[in-house]
Formats: structure tokens, sequence, C-alpha cells
């Protein structure tokens, strides 16, 4: 392929069909045309997308990143991440990074940046996540503080860039927008 030929690579949807609906997702069976003209089928989850969140705390010795820790069913562990949420309707992605930090940490930002868009999966989702790098983070004293929504449950520990990047490479953090966020801490 020449570079620069990207619509050579393009599907056409011809037909779409709900095949799931639930409260976060759906799910959409599609038939497509492929560049050289034959039908394929797509299975296709659509997600409202959401924000993941590097919360940086530089005051003290040196920096170091909150993380949370809680059970994902669909990988049957408690993984270690990066907090994270998928958006409200309504609801943009800055707010979203606020609200989200709030709940899963107790701690209020000063400042949001973001950082880049990314895809989490696109060989099967639609799913797009905002990353933003919180810093100037402010604990929520005892009279601020939020509860997390009723089905989180989470551990929350501050880490230094060397641990967490010693635990990427020991397999000790394996969700994908928690390592893109480690990039983007470290690069």
């Amino acid at each position: 392929m020449i570079p620069g030929d990207e619509e050579n690579l393009e599907e056409k949807t011809l037909k779409e069909s709900l095949a799931f609906s639930g409260d976060l997702l759906s799910l959409t069976l599609n038939t497509v045309r492929t560049p050289s003209g034959k039908r394929a089928k797509r299975e296709v989850v659509h997600h409202p997308g959401g924000v993941v969140i590097i919360p940086l705390i530089t005051e003290g010795q040196g920096d170091e990143v909150l993380l949370v820790k809680q059970y994902r069913e669909p990988a049957g562990q408690p993984l270690w991440e990066l907090p994270a949420g998928t958006l409200e309707e309504g609801e943009t992605q800055e707010e979203c990074a606020r609200r989200e930090l709030i709940e899963e940490t107790n701690h209020r930002p000063n400042t949001l940046e973001k950082k880049v868009d990314f895809f989490t999966s696109p060989g099967y989702t639609d799913e797009i996540l905002t990353l933003y790098l919180a810093t100037g983070l402010e604990k929520l004293g005892p009279s601020e503080e939020v509860e997390s929504p009723e089905d989180e449950n989470l551990i929350v520990e501050s880490f230094s860039t060397e641990e967490l990047i010693e635990m990427a490479s020991k397999g000790k953090i394996t969700d994908g927008k928690t390592l893109a966020g480690l990039f983007f801490l470290t690069h």
C-alpha cells in the first residue's frame, strides 16, 4: 500500500442491526462492504466514551501518582488502574475527569491538562477515552468528601513513577488505559 492511500482501506456500512442495548453500552451487528467489494460482518460495541486521569502529586520528596485497585468482573480479578470513568449525558470530558477523580480518590485537581484521545480496542468498540494529567491536587476535607457509587469498592494508593514502571514491567499493571497513561507520564 502507498502511504496516504487510506481511502483504499475504508469499509462502507451497508446494514446495522441492534443486537443488545443496556445501561452502559449497545451492540450492533454490521454488514460492511470491504475495499475489494466483498461483504463482511462486524460486531460493534457502542460506548459513550470516558476519561482516564493521571493524578500527579508533586509535593514532598518526589512525584507520586494515585492509582485505584478494584475488582473487575471481565478480568476476574482486582486490577491497579488510573482513575477513570464513563461520560454522563451532557457532561464534558473535563467535567467527567474532575468528577471521577473526586469520586475515586477524594482529591480535587487545580489543573487538568488534556493529553490525548485514544480508542480502547478499535477492533470491536467505538469507545474513546480522553487522557488527562491532573496536577495541583487538594485532598478533600472530611466535610467535602463524596461517596463513591454504591457498586465501586476501591483501594487508593500512591506510587512513584519508578514503582509504576517496575509494576508494569513485572505484569502487576495489566490495564491498557493505565499503561497508556504511564507512557504519557514518562515521555
